[in-house]
């Protein structure tokens, strides 16, 4: 019996280890909040890359559709989400010619406190995603080369500005840069 608690015991560990590692999702470890707005570890957000019809981002984003709109030379979908009621959030998909070019969310919190906490989740995923950012101002910039074109990734905590919780973050095409 000893011999196996010597030899055993770490191959159950593993075993148990692994089975409560199952099914989890890797956007957890950043917060409930954080896996529920992020939705997906695919994509650049929320399982989506740039370059998608307004079909296929409504067929991703199956509710909260406020308005649809294709006038004026302007053509997104726009979001209105809600996680409980101390979280809720927008999301803009801007889609010229049908092709998603502009992803804008803005995440609303209860106080600064929440917010900085969500805040950082948001920033370790994208550090962890796509490395150390540069800054301007209150923003952390992330560009990346991807198989769409090269991309910039804008986060802010805008609290301070609003006395209470906010975050931006704005994902677009960055042909220009």
């Amino acid at each position: 019996m000893t011999t196996f608690l010597k030899r055993g015991a770490p191959f159950v560990f593993i075993c148990l280890l692994m089975a409560c590692s199952c099914g989890r999702s890797p956007l957890s470890v950043y917060g409930p909040a954080f896996e529920t707005i992020m939705r997906s570890d695919t994509g650049l957000f929320r399982g989506m890359n740039m370059h998608l019809s307004k079909e296929s981002i409504k067929a991703l984003e199956p509710g909260g559709l406020k308005e649809d709109d294709s006038t004026g030379g302007t053509d997104y979908l726009f979001y209105e989400l809600k996680i409980d009621t101390t979280i809720s959030y927008t999301l803009a998909y801007y889609c010229p010619d049908n092709k998603l070019n502009n992803i804008a969310a803005d995440i609303y919190l209860l106080n600064e406190p929440q917010a900085a906490e969500l805040f950082n989740s948001f920033k370790s995923w994208f550090e962890k995603k796509y490395g150390v950012p540069q800054t301007d101002g209150d923003f952390f910039l992330w560009t990346i080369q991807t198989s769409e074109g090269k991309i910039r990734i804008e986060l802010a905590d805008e609290s301070p500005t609003y006395k209470k919780g906010k975050i931006t973050l704005v994902i677009r095409d960055a042909k220009e840069l």
